[in-house]
């Protein structure tokens, strides 16, 4: 990878999709949960690469199980308390799959947002046809040490109020996707301090292998397009990410 972060990968998911991830050279960036029992199955896979971090979390998708938002918020105390993440992360809402109820996905992300402010970690948001939501729950329960949108295919007025709030913005592999102009004029013009770039391994793969499995090997396609698109070099951009990420984890 050439000393390019990528923000937000899967290593198990990539792992159950036959990609062998041992021989992934990862020169930083984060290992994502999106279940709190999932660090069990993660951490041996995350020893492996003393460079990256990761996150534990509990998203919307979980409340498609029995468990409440909070005996799902009461299990992440214990897996932080027993893995010390670095991040909560990916939680958030995602109103496309309808999983659970609206009213039980902003319980359980406020009630995630809130852990963050107390245990003071920053948090990786995902989002998805929720903006109108998203933006009224971060006016009023951002973390102090904020976080990270995650895969940002927002509009203005979401990038705006994270930014706002000191978050930023990750853009994944779909930046690069043609029908996206809107999300590159974002990419291109947000504050290069404010600025980060993901796989979200093995899914959204950048042009030219849209439709195909991601790996992190394949995010520098994604920072030769927002390099480009933001007339910079990629050694620049490179950079940038890189001390944008480290700003983040010493918040």
């Amino acid at each position: 990878m050439n000393g390019l972060v990528d923000t937000h990968f899967h290593l198990a998911s990539m792992m159950d999709k036959g990609i062998d991830i041992f021989s992934l050279q990862l020169d930083g960036g984060m290992d994502i949960g999106c279940e709190p029992e999932d660090i069990i199955r993660r951490l041996p896979l995350i020893e492996r690469f003393p460079s990256i971090v990761y996150s534990v979390a509990a998203g919307p998708w979980c409340l498609d199980s029995d468990r409440t938002p909070e005996q799902l918020v009461d299990e992440l105390v214990e897996y932080n308390r027993s893995t010390h993440p670095s991040f909560i992360g990916e939680i958030g809402l995602d109103y496309y799959w309808k999983y659970g109820t609206v009213e039980r996905q902003k319980e359980l992300f406020i009630r995630q947002m809130e852990l963050a402010d107390e245990i003071k970690l920053p948090v990786a948001l995902h989002i998805r046809d929720a903006e109108k939501d998203t933006i009224e729950i971060l006016e009023r329960h951002t973390p102090r040490k904020a976080g990270i949108l995650h895969c940002f295919s927002g509009t203005w007025a979401l990038a705006e109020t994270a930014l706002e709030r000191n978050y930023m913005l990750s853009f994944a592999g779909n930046v690069t996707y043609r029908a996206n102009a809107a999300l590159q004029e974002i990419a291109a013009t947000i504050p290069l301090d404010r600025l980060l770039l993901e796989t979200d391994s093995p899914y959204l793969a950048p042009v030219p292998f849209r439709g195909r499995t991601n790996t992190p090997h394949l995010i520098e396609h994604t920072y030769r397009f927002v390099a480009e698109r933001r007339g910079i070099s990629v050694e620049e951009l490179k950079e940038a990410v890189r001390k944008n990420f480290q700003a983040l984890l010493h918040r």
